[in-house]
Order: C-alpha cells, then structure tokens, then sequence
C-alpha cells in the first residue's frame, strides 16, 4: 500500500494526488502560519480574446473591435474545438495575474500562495487559491488585538481596501452613480450593429496610462460585476438540499446576503461584518476581477477552522 501511495501521489486526479497536496499545505501552514485570504478566479474562455487568439483567430490584441469579434456561439464552436488552447490561455492567464498582481501587492504583501486548478462539467478551469500575507498574527492573536480600537480600525480598512461587496464607491465615479451596464458598455464601444452582442469580457482591460482611467476602470468594473458577478440561483445552490420542501432549501452560497450599513467587529466573538448595500453580489477584488475579466471570489480567513475547511476544500475537488 506505502508503493501504491507514492506512485498514486503523482497520478493527477488520484485519491493519493490530493493526499499529497495536503501534505504540502500543511507543510506551508507548519511554517508560514495559517493563510490569510481564500480567491477564486473563474475565467471565461469563450469570451476572451487571448483564447480565441491561442486557437488561431486572426485577433490584434492591441486593438480588439466588436466588429472583428464572433457571435457568442462562434466563439463557443471555437473554444469547445481546441482545448489545448483553452488550457493555454488559463496558464497565462493565471500566472500573469498571480505575478502582476498578487505578488505585486494589490492585497497586501505577500509570501506564499497554493492554489490547485478545478474542472467544470464542460472542462472550463478555474482556480482556488490560499494566500499567505506578510503578517505573523495568529488567528488567536488577532481576537485578542481587536480588542484595541486602532488595530480594529485598521483591519476594518484593508478589508474594505481588498474585499468589496457592492459597487457604490464606483458608481460614484461613474457618470451619476445611474448607469447600467448595458448603458456603460454603449458609452465606451462604437455603435454598431454588433455592439449589443459584445459581453464585458471580450473587452479588454482599461489602460493604465490614458488620462482618464480611474473612471473607465470603476466603469469597467461596475459592467463586470453587473454581468459575471451576481448570483443567480442554480439547482447546484441547493445540492446538499435535497428532499426538502421548497420553503426550507437554502442557497448553499448563502445567498441573498444580509445589508450591512458600517463594517464592524462583535468584539465578544470576533465575526467581521462588512459594509455590504446589494444582497446579491458575490465578493470581489476590483483589481482581480478586471484583470480575469469574470467570475470571482474573495474571503478574509479569519479563524482555524474557515483556514482548515479550505484547505481541505482545494485540495478534495482538485482535477
């Protein structure tokens, strides 16, 4: 059984693969601490550009026209025909974002991540990422902390810094605080006939040099959590529900949430509670989620427990 263990642990997919995943989990957890934050990043092949440009479409990455993109359909016909450019495009995706960005800093310093790849039912990938920050708090350290008021404070603001669960500070910097989506995506594209057919995603990502890209970013932002975003009830919301009556099922995603005026702390038993004025949407990171173009999840870990529930998470539904 101990050979069967070994050689399994390098078959990808294995019972003995995830055995050894948790292996190295752990051993990041033994000396780095419990990770900090939990991201899932859900890309959507059939609207990218760099997809379809790794399947052979004749595509200016540069310069990418609604014009020049396929129906919806199209683009799925193309995607579901070549799966090793899928799979190309989700790894330079992926490393770009986890190198420009996560490395980079936009949640904070950090010092390690682990992160295992999942399939779909139509084999589209997506990621579940543990992120370890520059910090050296344990879960225990950081109840007893909160108990002083300046370091409450402070951690409130990075969370509202990093996790957002309504669009209100960019709607405030778009137009009026009004426009939909649809209105937005209108205002940037050229009129066309094609125009309505373009999805957010095959847009590409605002230019960081132009004059005016605090505003086209929060618009930017603002269409794709409109569109990828908001949670809609599935039957997958209520798998673990089954055999009960219609009135007693619950959304397993815990939806809808509960309005929060002001993030706060209950100090006697440590649960956050952040600023959150939509029921529905799904937490992001506004600089993630423009970079991935789609679906994604943010979460502060707060205690041991959420820390090991998650890493058995990733590492039990691993492809």
């Amino acid at each position: 059984m101990k050979h069967i263990k070994v050689v399994g642990g390098h078959v990808m997919g294995s019972a003995h693969s995830r055995s050894a995943l948790r292996t190295k989990v752990h051993s990041l957890c033994f000396n780095l601490g419990l990770p900090s934050l939990f991201v899932t990043i859900n890309p959507v092949d059939i609207h990218s550009p760099v997809a379809l440009y790794f399947a052979g479409v004749d595509l200016d990455l540069n310069r990418v026209l609604p014009e020049v993109l396929c129906t919806s359909y199209e683009r799925a016909q193309i995607i579901a025909t070549h799966p090793v450019a899928t799979a190309k495009f989700f790894n330079c995706l992926i490393k770009s974002i986890l190198k420009c960005l996560v490395l980079g800093g936009v949640l904070g310093p950090t010092k390690a991540y682990f992160g295992t790849v999942e399939s779909q039912g139509r084999r589209s990938l997506h990621l579940h990422l543990l992120i370890w920050l520059k910090h050296e708090y344990t879960p225990a350290q950081l109840k007893e902390n909160i108990q002083n008021q300046d370091f409450r404070d402070n951690l409130l603001k990075y969370l509202e810094d990093v996790v957002k669960e309504d669009l209100d500070q960019f709607r405030d910097e778009t137009n009026d605080g009004t426009s939909t989506a649809s209105d937005i995506r209108v205002s940037i594209q050229e009129t066309g006939p094609i125009t309505d057919e373009v999805v957010p995603a095959c847009l590409s990502t605002p230019n960081p040099a132009s004059d005016d890209f605090h505003r086209v970013f929060c618009e930017d932002v603002v269409r794709l959590v409109e569109t990828s975003n908001i949670h809609k009830h599935s039957t997958t919301c209520y798998k673990y529900s089954k055999g009960k009556s219609d009135t007693s099922k619950t959304c397993r995603m815990r939806m809808p949430r509960v309005l929060v005026k002001t993030s706060n702390i209950d100090l006697s038993t440590g649960q956050i509670t952040m600023r959150r004025s939509h029921p529905w949407i799904n937490n992001f990171n506004e600089w993630l989620i423009s970079a991935c173009r789609s679906n994604m999840d943010i979460k502060f870990i707060w205690s041991g427990n959420d820390a090991k529930a998650l890493v058995y998470y990733i590492t039990d539904y691993v492809t």
